[in-house]
């Protein structure tokens, strides 16, 4: 058996993905953590959340300030 056989029987699922996406933002994470969830994990996935998440937070950000702006 390969090495790429080994990783394409575990996958990361949706919040170990978002997970690890959010601790990267931060910049909060235990190296155990990273080793353990980098090992499932698919470039695809972490670009994909990477986008949402980061679309997310901008959008919030500017929903944030109109807010404020209108009171």
């Amino acid at each position: 058996m390969s090495g790429e056989a080994v990783m394409d029987e575990r996958r990361a699922g949706p919040l170990q993905v978002l997970r690890t996406v959010l601790s990267a933002l931060f910049g909060v994470r235990h190296r155990r953590m990273h080793e353990e969830d980098s090992a499932g994990l698919r470039p695809i996935q972490v670009i994909i959340a990477g986008v949402i998440v980061v679309a997310v937070f901008v959008l919030a950000i500017i929903a944030f300030v109109q807010l404020v702006a209108t009171k």
